[in-house]
């Protein structure tokens, strides 16, 4: 491990230079979440995405899971499911003030049938991905690609490829720089990816956003459990 240190958009970032993550950024809005609990925290951090009937879906934090980890599980009962983590739509990040969103995710087990697992920044949650009004995010289907997305309402970009395909349990650190609004930048293990694509996410510039994990299907016997290690989230304070 070596801790490298830049400045960059009026805020000091910390970060390991092998593994790209942001051990500390220094800014004046800051959120992290590392999973150190014994059974997750959603009275005052996240709300559980927990939708069946049958099966179970019901997101929590991996026994002696290494450094604190949250899982959100679809199982092989055939109905729709939900699993996730978001803030119960309590949008408090805004778009325009340097926002930046990180974290370590892993597919334990990959969607198949129609699963579809995507992990961010969005608006408003929604049961199918596609209706979520707007969103900056990863998104994985059956075969591991990863793709992403962008939608402010007007401008939209849908399914881009990243040349990215990720195999079940391995952990990726995935970031998304608002920095400026006009291009969004996404990256994946520190290296941008979808460079040849334009995010445009200036048409409603105050947006306001929550950090959203969200594994679903719509109907079927399809799987997918979604894990995160860590997540972070700074800003300018507005």
């Amino acid at each position: 491990m070596s801790i490298k240190s830049r400045f960059r958009n009026g805020l000091l970032e910390f970060y390991d230079s092998v593994t790209f993550e942001h051990v500390k950024p220094l800014a004046p809005l800051v959120f992290e979440d590392d999973f150190l609990y014994r059974t997750l925290n959603v009275t005052d951090r996240w709300r559980a995405i927990d939708v069946s009937v049958a099966g179970d879906t019901t997101p929590l934090v991996v026994a002696d899971g290494a450094n604190g980890i949250a899982r959100m599980p679809l199982d092989s009962t055939s109905e729709a499911q939900e699993s996730g983590l978001d803030w119960n739509d309590q949008r408090f990040f805004i778009l325009n003030q340097g926002l930046v969103w990180e974290a370590r995710v892993a597919l334990q087990t990959l969607p198949t049938l129609l699963s579809i697992a995507v992990w961010g920044l969005a608006g408003d949650k929604n049961a199918v991905s596609d209706d979520v009004a707007e969103s900056i995010w990863f998104r994985v289907e059956g075969n591991g690609v990863v793709t992403v997305e962008s939608d402010d309402t007007v401008n939209e970009q849908n399914d881009i490829a990243t040349g990215t395909t990720v195999t079940a349990g391995s952990f990726k650190i995935y970031r998304i720089d608002c920095t400026t609004i006009t291009s969004v930048k996404f990256y994946i293990d520190g290296a941008r990816v979808a460079a040849g694509t334009t995010f445009n996410m200036s048409q409603v510039a105050g947006l306001k956003l929550q950090p959203y994990f969200h594994n679903a299907k719509a109907s079927g016997a399809g799987l997918g459990v979604l894990e995160v290690d860590y997540c972070r989230v700074w800003q300018k304070r507005s």
